[in-house]
């Protein structure tokens, strides 16, 4: 057969120079639903194998991915992008509101001068806290260069590491908020996984003596969390007084 997009001829489901799948020529549904799924969101195996690699064996996988097996598991931002669509159209679905979550854990129902630029940009940065995550991600990649210098890997490298973890526990806070739908108190949760998981991946993924391992994950996570937090309530109260909100 001829391919349809570059007229190469081959035998199997793949052009080998373009790398299309043959098609009868004809825009077909069910092939327009998968090519766009494929091209936009991975829905197929590595997408699968990403979502639970990432549970049992996230060193080895995101390893493997930066040694060259770029086929086998969905592309660190490919994904990044995929969960957070997921977790705001779940957030979207049920309403989910981060500030009346946590104001009923605290007990609290309004923070003092609610028409202040700091209340306001508090509120702003606690209802776009995902869609900030990219700063939390820019950290992690800082502090894993500084902490594990002699790893040899590269700083664009441990931002694909930095990509893989926030995913992660963005997809993991979709079930999360799901789980508010019962109690509010699920949400605690939350910030129990944001302790723990990215320690774990980064224990994971580097080599040493597991103390000093664990101790430099345990820092490279709080460091990046607390100048993630910084930066993002700075971005959030720069837009409100920028745009007004």
């Amino acid at each position: 057969m001829n391919c349809n997009n570059c007229a190469t001829e081959f035998e199997g489901n793949f052009c080998p120079n373009c790398g299309q799948r043959p098609n009868s020529g004809r825009i077909v549904f069910r092939e327009s639903v998968r090519d766009v799924l494929e091209h936009y969101f991975d829905f197929d195996a590595p997408l699968f194998r990403t979502v639970t690699g990432l549970v049992t064996r996230p060193g080895i996988l995101i390893k493997e991915y930066i040694r060259g097996r770029r086929r086998s598991y969905s592309h660190p931002i490919r994904y990044y992008v995929l969960v957070l669509a997921i977790y705001l159209i779940v957030q979207n679905v049920i309403d989910f509101d981060p500030i009346k979550a946590v104001g009923e854990i605290m007990g609290v129902n309004q923070q003092p001068n609610p028409d202040s630029p700091q209340t306001k940009g508090s509120y702003f940065f606690r209802n776009n806290i995902n869609l900030l995550l990219i700063f939390y991600t820019f950290f992690l990649a800082v502090f894993n260069k500084l902490f594990f210098r002699k790893s040899g890997f590269y700083f664009v490298e441990f931002l694909a590491l930095g990509f893989y973890i926030v995913a992660q526990y963005i997809f993991f806070t979709a079930f999360i908020i799901l789980g508010v739908t019962i109690s509010p108190y699920i949400f605690v949760l939350n910030y129990i996984l944001v302790l723990i998981y990215p320690v774990y991946v980064m224990f994971k993924f580097h080599e040493g003596k597991w103390y000093w391992r664990i101790t430099k994950a345990f820092f490279v996570n709080l460091f990046a969390w607390i100048l993630y937090v910084v930066a993002g309530q700075f971005v959030s109260v720069f837009i409100v007084i920028a745009f007004d909100l």
